[in-house]
């Protein structure tokens, strides 16, 4: 090797281990990239098991629109501190404060729709997780450790992101059902337009009628005596102008309009036979909201089971079609179920032998 290169291998070969070293793993790129995945990777998991609460939760909650609206948050780590390394120089453990930068229109329909749902807003959520906020910029201080091993392109972070990951999941659920919502109240204005009472032509003419017709008063009512004396001169005077018989009228009252009962699911985008026959079957659509309600408090008990039980019966009610009878009937065994499940008793629920 010729001498004159030396110098510059040597400064080259320090270089490339200065940039792989354990200590600057707290503030590179590839680790700020690889927690940011792991935040991204657990709010989709929390997102996606959200598909079992809705009936149409499988395109509310697809893989594709999470990814999309979680690339609209801009995760970054900030005031990034080495604490300590271990004694092989594999292990360096970092502080930071992690920063979540929200665009403000995002954060303007999150707090629409959890009003709507009656959920406490954003901030307070966040407030509740230990997470600070500044208008759109939710910030917490952090600890986590990078690894790094021998052979991998990049190092492997360990962070403790349960708060983050809750929060994204709330804002990410929150914008994914804003349309669902928005055309479930717009169902809801078009059902009660159709069940405002309509004033018959009898009525107007009933009213009419009544308005024509004079009051008669108790206090001024004549005695039985003086209606025949009167009746009698009224005869002998003008014999064939007898008084003419008083006509009744009635007035038709009007129907008070009667509540509409909605489903758990949106019936304006619903295209089933199955759905339109609970849509409009006010005793179904009952039963529906008592079944997911009883799934939520099964679900909460034993998601495993719950989940057996919801996929058994959504396959036999769909089997139902239109016939209302056996729809109510697969309701009311999964809610037979559900309960319990819910109170823990799900060996004895034979959840695998559900038929309509």
């Amino acid at each position: 090797m010729n001498i004159k290169y030396l110098p510059a291998l040597v400064f080259i070969s320090l270089l490339v281990s200065a940039c792989n070293s354990p200590i600057e793993y707290c503030s590179t790129s590839e680790t700020e990239q690889a927690l940011n995945n792991f935040l991204i990777e657990q709010a989709i998991q929390l997102t996606s098991q959200k598909k079992n609460d809705h009936y149409d939760g499988a395109s509310i909650f697809g893989a594709i629109k999470i990814k999309a609206t979680l690339a609209q948050v801009r995760i970054s780590l900030e005031n990034i501190k080495k604490v300590k390394q271990d004694a092989d120089g594999h292990k360096s453990s970092c502080s930071a404060q992690l920063k979540i930068t929200v665009p403000p229109p995002m954060l303007s329909d999150v707090d629409l729709v959890r009003d709507t749902l009656h959920q406490v807003r954003i901030i307070p959520y966040a407030k509740a997780l230990q997470i600070d906020n500044g208008n759109n910029i939710f910030v917490q201080n952090i600890d986590y450790s990078v690894l790094t091993t021998k052979g991998l392109t990049a190092p492997t972070v360990e962070f403790v992101g349960e708060p983050f990951a809750h929060l994204l999941d709330e804002i990410v659920t929150s914008v994914l059902l804003k349309p669902t919502l928005e055309l479930k109240a717009a169902g809801s204005i078009v059902n009660n337009e159709a069940l405002k009472p309509l004033i018959t032509t009898e009525t107007v003419q009933s009213e009419s009628n009544v308005e024509k017709t004079p009051t008669i008063n108790n206090d001024d009512k004549p005695s039985p005596v003086k209606q025949d004396l009167a009746l009698a001169k009224l005869v002998e005077v003008e014999p064939k102008k007898l008084p003419a018989p008083q006509v009744i009228t009635k007035t038709v009252p009007i129907e008070t309009p009667v509540k509409q009962i909605m489903p758990s699911f949106n019936c304006s985008v619903a295209t089933k036979p199955t759905d339109m026959t609970i849509c409009n079957t006010a005793d179904l659509a009952r039963l529906d909201n008592e079944n997911m309600q009883l799934y939520k408090n099964a679900r909460a008990s034993d998601p495993v089971a719950t989940k057996d039980i919801w996929f058994t019966s959504i396959k036999a009610k769909y089997a139902c079609k239109t016939t209302v009878d056996c729809i109510a009937k697969v309701y009311k065994k999964s809610m037979r179920d559900y309960v319990c499940v819910a109170n823990k008793g799900s060996a004895s629920c034979k959840i695998d032998t559900l038929k309509p």
